[in-house]
């Protein structure tokens, strides 16, 4: 199977985790490509850029390294949990045919068929991703977060993502203690914001579509608040077509203490071979979801969503700041997003298949005029 991915798709999760990332090429000198940059801050720390990896791509302390090497200056570690939980059978990545307008949204699910390699050029480049939020165990993520930590640079931000697991018979009150519990680890470990995943069409359990739960996202945002101190607090969810659900969810975050939401997560589809099997084997895995170019348009549209609900609530971006993530695949994309107002941008697929990004993008960016600043 072709790969041009730091994350090679012909190997299984644990092999990616233990060899590390792929790239053989020229990092670039940080000093040099921060040169000139207009002024940014998130959560009151300056930054050299808005410009960040969501936590798919970033497995391990080893994945931030390169990637703050690289250039990418809000680094976020793959979602952990309180309890070791084993990753789906391989395959976990498959690059898939689809398009904008069939990944926007609008009720059944998209129907996919899968592509035999990552070949397609970028800026039309998607993939089904589908791991089922793994983790290893609390020691060994917080030893290694630890390492992350110490790998950064200056004007570079470490977050680490955390779910809570959903107990047979468990109550909500008790899922959100466990989200708490990961959270308060990952702080103690070194995590400078924690997210908190709401959103993930990969798992059958109920911790995957939390966004669309203003009771769950407020009670969870809350337990978590508490446990957190003044450490920064991210929300990351999916699509949410609804206007009024949109200001429901939006109102709890605040009212729990969130400091900022992330939109979007990927896009559940079906996925099938060209001979329409089940391309991802195992119980559940038909549906999984989708990420790159395809679902630029999507995210745009939900960060608009987003940034006319918090203006109608009159929320400040220092009260509840917007990141957008979605089909990030190109430095003019991650502008694009800028421009609609968000706070911070981040790539995961752009990222993966072209290490560069963050270097391309901050020669974009250096021509700013106007500076972008968040909490």
């Amino acid at each position: 199977m072709k790969t041009n991915s730091t994350y090679n798709i012909g190997l299984s999760y644990d092999e990616n985790y233990e060899r590390g990332p792929e790239f053989a090429g020229k990092l670039p000198v940080l000093a040099e490509i921060n040169r000139g940059l207009p002024a940014y801050s998130f959560f009151g720390k300056k930054l050299n850029s808005p410009l960040g990896v969501p936590a798919g791509p970033l497995l391990n302390s080893a994945y931030i390294k390169l990637y703050a090497d690289l250039g990418f200056d809000v680094l976020t570690y793959k979602t952990v949990r309180t309890l070791r939980i084993p990753v789906h059978p391989f395959p976990n990545v498959l690059a898939v045919a689809t398009s904008p307008e069939q990944m926007m949204p609008r009720g059944a699910k998209p129907e996919l068929t899968c592509l035999p390699d990552d070949s397609s050029p970028l800026e039309q480049l998607s993939i089904t991703n589908s791991f089922g939020m793994p983790s290893r165990d609390p020691q060994t993520w917080q030893e290694d977060v630890a390492k992350a930590r110490a790998a950064i640079h200056e004007g570079q931000m470490l977050v680490v993502s955390v779910v809570g697991t959903v107990k047979v018979g468990g109550t909500l009150q008790e899922l959100a203690e466990d989200f708490a519990l990961a959270g308060e680890w990952a702080k103690q470990a070194g995590a400078e914001a924690v997210e908190a995943n709401f959103s993930c069409p990969n798992v059958q359990s109920g911790e995957g579509s939390l966004y669309q739960s203003p009771e769950a996202v407020g009670l969870i945002a809350a337990a978590m608040r508490k446990r957190l101190g003044s450490t920064p607090l991210i929300l990351k969810m999916g699509f949410l077509g609804d206007d009024n659900l949109t200001r429901e969810v939006v109102s709890a975050a605040v009212r729990g203490g969130a400091n900022a939401l992330a939109a979007i997560n990927t896009i559940p589809a079906n996925v099938r071979t060209s001979e329409g099997v089940q391309a991802l084997p195992g119980n559940g895995r038909l549906s999984s979801g989708i990420c790159g170019a395809a679902i630029k348009s999507a995210g745009q549209a939900m960060v608009k969503r987003l940034l006319e609900t918090r203006r109608a609530l009159g929320i400040s971006s220092s009260d509840l700041a917007l990141i957008g993530v979605g089909g990030v695949m190109t430095a003019p994309d991650a502008l694009e997003y800028l421009e609609l107002g968000v706070d911070g941008v981040q790539s995961g697929t752009g990222a993966m298949w072209n290490p560069y990004l963050a270097q391309e993008f901050k020669q974009f960016y250096a021509k700013v005029d106007s500076t972008v600043s968040a909490r």
